[in-house]
C-alpha cells in the first residue's frame, strides 16, 4: 500500500510535462480548427440562403420573367425560405416591379439565425484548457 502511494507522490519528470502540455496544446489547436471549420460551414450555408433571398429581391425589382428557368429557380428555392414571412408586410409595387420588404426582412433574420448558431457552435464546443 505504502509502495503505490509512494508512486503517486513521486514528481513529473520535467520532460513528461513538457511532452503533456504539448499534446494538450495540439489537441486544444485540433479542437479550434475542428470548431473554426464548423463555423465557416454554418457562415457558407446561411451565406447562400442570403444570396439567393437577395437575387430574389433583385429580380423582383427589376421584374424579372418569371418563367426564365433561372429566375424560376431562384423562386422555387427561395419560397421555402420565405414561408414564415409571407404576409409579414405589405409589398409596394408598380408595372410589375415589387419590393419584397417581406423577403429583406427575412435576410435579416437568417443573418441573426447564423449569427447565433455560430457563437453557440464556439460556447458549446471549444473549452480551452490552458
Amino acid at each position: 500500500m505504502n509502495d503505490s502511494m509512494n508512486e503517486q507522490r513521486r514528481p513529473v519528470p520535467q520532460d513528461d510535462r513538457d511532452i503533456n502540455k504539448r499534446l494538450i496544446k495540439e489537441a486544444n489547436e485540433r479542437k479550434r480548427v475542428t470548431v473554426f471549420r464548423v463555423t465557416q460551414l454554418n457562415w457558407l450555408v446561411f451565406g447562400v440562403i442570403e444570396a439567393v433571398i437577395g437575387l430574389r429581391v433583385l429580380f423582383k425589382l427589376v421584374a424579372a420573367n418569371p418563367e426564365n428557368p433561372f429566375a424560376n429557380l431562384v423562386y422555387s428555392i427561395t419560397d421555402l425560405f420565405l414561408v414564415p414571412f409571407q404576409g409579414l408586410v405589405a409589398d409596394p409595387g408598380a408595372n410589375g416591379m415589387v419590393l419584397e420588404v417581406s423577403s429583406i426582412i427575412a435576410m435579416l433574420v437568417y443573418a441573426l439565425i447564423g449569427a447565433g448558431i455560430a457563437k453557440l457552435i464556439w460556447v458549446l464546443f471549444y473549452h480551452p484548457t490552458e
